[in-house]
């Protein structure tokens, strides 16, 4: 989904058939302004999340039902009180927060929780329960400026997401 320029902010102003300008509208400015090098930061570190971690390199769409003889699933979905999703809560307009946790035990790599925040405030939210011996780790945040070292562990719990937000998390084991 990223056009050549994307990772560094680049705009062709709504024209999405910019390669007969001869112009400002298609040309790369390669000074890049402060919030520029962040943004290619970010982008290098997601890209590197995405190639290094198996669990986001499948190639087959994820059933979302238990798939695994110990009964567990590839993946799973879970409201902001850190329950499972259900039914009324996936219908419930009202709904902001999601919590996807895609398990990577099974194709040889960590398993990663992400956080989809969508309200327009900060909001408080649970994380899922974790089996014993088992810990999260903040990857990455999109209210970051750019990426930042990986946060200490921490359990289930209250904690606040920030408006508009989405968050990765390893499984810690």
């Amino acid at each position: 989904m990223i056009n050549a320029g994307a990772e560094l902010g680049r705009s062709q102003r709504g024209n999405n058939n910019a390669y007969c300008q001869d112009n400002d509208l298609s040309w790369f400015d390669w000074d890049l302004e402060p919030w520029q090098v962040d943004l290619l930061a970010t982008t290098r570190f997601l890209s590197r999340l995405r190639v290094t971690s198996p669990v986001l390199g499948q190639r087959s769409f994820f059933p979302g039902r238990p798939t695994h003889e110990d009964g567990s699933a590839d993946l799973q979905w879970f409201a902001a009180d850190g329950r499972p999703m259900s039914n009324g809560t996936w219908d419930d307009p009202h709904t902001r927060t999601l919590t996807m946790f895609l398990d990577g035990t099974h194709v040889g790599g960590e398993s990663l929780l992400v956080v989809f925040h969508g309200g327009a405030q900060d909001t408080e939210m649970n994380l899922p329960a974790q089996d014993e011996g088992e810990a999260y780790r903040l990857l990455w945040d999109s209210a970051w400026e750019l990426p930042l070292a990986p946060s200490d562990t921490l359990g289930a719990g209250p904690m606040t997401v920030t408006a508009a937000s989405i968050r990765v998390y390893s499984v810690v084991r």
